[in-house]
């Protein structure tokens, strides 16, 4: 049964209004072509609250924010955010969407309708203790749980999400505060990102979806956070520093079959705790949030997965970041901030944003996660 859409509060934000602010580091003037056009794109939040999680759902079309929606988990939040990239994740191409509920140990799956409305098909149990990040591969689901540093797997079905028997797998034994988990694009590997210990764990999937043993690579950057893959199915991680001023770095990395991983490239953003990572794989561009400094930075990437400098400073978001996501087209990108708000900014064609808009504000401070899907009308 489709669950009862809470309406909270409107925000009509137009370009050019008051409260949107102009990124730095952008060059040239922007044409009509560069916005792409009218648009419509739904970004999803996580309210994680601990007396009910709900999936906090926005529609941008061209600076407007419609009305909050919300849309109960059936699970618990923590109350309070969960510091990993992940807590949301889209699958099935955008038709279904997956939220941790990190104080009940469950996790949910909705569908997505093409109006960028949601509707709850079910729930299933994370395998572990307190879920933070998932990803989905076809109808393969995995979770982190950052409770007891495992990860465990589920099918998505019709009826929502089936555990995996035997799936839940440790991980290394050096692995300390685990981030973020994630599928290889070819769905053969999974990937997670341990900030504490320094270390990527990788585990091989199998045709039943039961995981090998995890093998381990000390970070080339201090503090590995979230992670992305370009088109080339490199990894692209942020490297938050400890935290330490203008010491951030973004690092990018070969997948071997074996499991292993080769360092291409380390590359500073000259800010401060770089936590969280996103690519415009049609256009060969990195993005990574700066939560220290209130930025974001970007960077080109070469087709050998070689990273450069775009901007160091290439938004300046006005709040401390606490996630983002990319738009479903590939031409927008959101930005979570620790004051509630959510911000949009176009990706132009060179790799430049443009400018920055708010799309919504006053979301509680319990707020977690970020993913988004293109309006399907």
């Amino acid at each position: 049964m489709k669950p009862r859409a809470t309406v909270r509060r409107i925000v009509y934000l137009a370009g050019g209004a008051a409260l949107a602010t102009t990124l730095i580091g952008g060059t040239g003037a922007a044409s009509a072509a560069d916005f792409g056009g009218a648009r419509s794109t739904t970004v999803y939040t996580l309210s994680n609250s601990a007396t009910g999680n709900a999936v906090l759902a926005i529609t941008e079309r061209d600076g407007r924010g419609s009305p909050v929606v919300s849309y109960p988990t059936g699970g618990k939040g923590t109350g309070a955010g969960l510091g990993s990239q992940g807590a949301l994740a889209v699958a099935e191409n955008g038709s279904r969407l997956i939220a941790v509920n990190a104080g009940s140990n469950t996790v949910s799956a909705f569908v997505v309708e093409k109006s960028g409305e949601l509707e709850l098909i079910g729930s299933g149990p994370s395998g572990g203790l307190r879920p933070i990040s998932a990803t989905a591969h076809g109808r393969l689901v995995y979770v982190l749980n950052a409770g007891n540093n495992t990860v465990s797997g589920l099918w998505l079905t019709e009826d929502g999400l089936a555990p995996i028997a035997d799936s839940t797998a440790a991980l290394s034994p050096e692995a300390k505060a685990p981030v973020q988990v994630s599928f290889t694009p070819d769905g053969r590997s999974l990937v997670v990102a341990e900030k504490a210990s320094n270390t990527i764990d990788v585990l091989e999937v199998g045709r039943d979806g039961h995981l090998g043993s995890p093998r381990t690579t000390t970070s080339t950057g201090a503090t590995p956070f979230g992670f992305d893959f370009d088109a080339g199915g490199h990894l692209v991680v942020s490297d938050a520093a400890g935290g330490a001023p203008g010491a951030s770095a973004v690092t990018s990395y070969r997948v071997r079959e074996s499991g292993a991983l080769s360092p291409i490239s380390i590359v500073p953003d000259l800010q401060t705790a770089a936590c969280w990572v996103v690519i415009d794989r049609r256009g060969g561009h990195a993005f990574t949030t700066n939560t220290g400094s209130g930025t974001v930075s970007s960077y080109d990437i070469a087709p050998s997965g070689s990273l450069s400098l775009h901007a160091s400073v290439a938004a300046v978001t006005g709040g401390h970041p606490i996630d983002e996501a990319m738009g479903g087209s590939g031409r927008e990108l959101f930005v979570l901030d620790a004051t509630g708000r959510i911000l949009s900014s176009p990706i132009l064609a060179s790799g430049d944003l443009g400018p920055v808009t708010v799309v919504a504000t006053d979301l509680p401070g319990s707020v977690t996660g970020l993913a988004a899907t293109p309006g399907r009308r």
